[in-house]
């Protein structure tokens, strides 16, 4: 019951106030604190674990970052004062164990949106956004605290027995003795110096490491064939589009499959001077695997290694011809996320089409829309 009353009066400040609320005071949260400060936070986030489950508070919190190296963690705690309203928890990124920090907790998810200036501005990044209490506790109970025994004080010397004369004063029974107090748990030092430290691998959140359940991109694109650029033409075909889907197996490695379309066009005279249009068209499906550096910012460069088939049409006068070749495709690729589900794609391609009498040499532009659907 106090409990619940606690949670409401904590609601009702954070509605008010629009500020954020530290963990409810308690021996774990105490613990976490002063592990947190003295430089051992994995220690620091089991006891923030046990401090969440036993006040059960619910309602929202202001996911800060994600550090899978603990020097830029415990820097960043520094710089910022180590403030009452920072907390950190477990988190497994990529099956490596890494470390979140958050901020404050908030009755709504509007509370916590309207407190982002409250946050320390060494701690602040774009993309920061609230999450639920309930989906940011680890999996599993967390370690059991650590709790010393405080030394029991030594008893005091019970003077002798004295037969009392009838007239003197009843003697008073001696007071119980008090409980010794409960210690608080017991702060792990930090750890000694030289240690060996984890392999530096920072990673923030919000902003940072979305890896979305697909993308999909849709764009124009340009090509130039150098077979075509011989006996006068140009070789360019500046009309074309690129339909890709991307489907991230993990924070790095996608599959990839696309198709592309290209057209041009060469005006050619026949012997006896009567002009002619030779039309062109390409088309292409392929697919591979694609390796995406995703971040701290909205740049995400990506490599990308396709093979797949390649269509080659010509038409003159009326009559038409068409190859289809096997053909092989590396490029490189950015995308620029505009907002969450948004961003701006740009590529090159190298395509090497292995005709039947002799191969060409393709090299490709495209820029579109890039459209992330879902979470992973």
């Amino acid at each position: 019951m106090k409990r619940a009353v606690a949670t409401g009066l904590l609601s009702l400040a954070a509605a008010a106030f629009g500020e954020a609320q530290a963990l409810p005071s308690s021996p774990a949260t105490v613990a976490g604190r002063e592990l947190l400060a003295a430089g051992d936070p994995l220690e620091a986030a089991g006891a923030f674990h046990r401090a969440l489950l036993d006040a059960a508070p619910g309602g929202f919190s202001l996911r800060v970052a994600v550090y899978c190296d603990l020097s830029n963690l415990e820097q960043h705690v520094r710089t910022s004062g180590n403030p009452e309203e920072l907390f950190v928890l477990r988190r497994s990124v990529d099956g490596r164990p890494c470390l979140a920090l958050f901020w404050g907790l908030f009755p709504s998810r509007a509370a916590a949106r309207a407190a982002l200036p409250s946050v320390p501005a060494s701690l602040r990044t774009p993309g920061q956004s609230p999450v639920a209490v309930a989906e940011i506790l680890p999996p599993g109970e967390p370690p059991p605290l650590q709790v010393a025994a405080a030394p029991s004080p030594a008893p005091s010397a019970v003077p002798a027995f004295v037969e009392p004369s009838p007239a003197a004063t009843p003697v008073r029974e001696a007071p119980e003795p008090r409980p010794a107090p409960v210690a608080e748990a017991v702060v792990s030092p930090p750890p000694a110096v030289g240690a060996e430290p984890l392999p530096p691998m920072p990673v923030r959140e919000g902003d940072a490491v979305r890896v979305p359940a697909m993308e999909v991109t849709a764009a124009w694109s340009a090509l130039w064939d150098d077979a075509f650029s011989q006996d006068g033409g140009d070789g360019f075909q500046e009309l074309g589009f690129l339909f890709s889907l991307s489907a991230p197996l993990n924070r790095s490695l996608a599959v990839v499959g696309e198709a592309s379309g290209h057209y041009g066009s060469d005006d050619l005279t026949d012997a006896l001077g009567v002009p002619l249009a030779l039309d062109r068209d390409i088309l292409g499906v392929h697919a591979g695997p694609r390796f995406t550096h995703r971040g701290a910012g909205r740049a995400e460069p990506y490599v990308q290694a396709l093979v797949g088939w390649t269509r080659t049409g010509l038409e003159l006068a009326g009559l038409r011809e068409v190859e289809d070749s096997f053909s092989i495709q590396p490029g490189v690729g950015l995308n620029l996320r505009l907002s969450r589900s948004v961003g701006l794609g740009l590529g090159a391609d190298y395509r090497l089409v292995l005709g039947e009498e002799e191969n060409r040499n393709e090299v490709r532009l495209h820029a579109g829309l890039v459209f992330a659907i879902g979470d992973r």
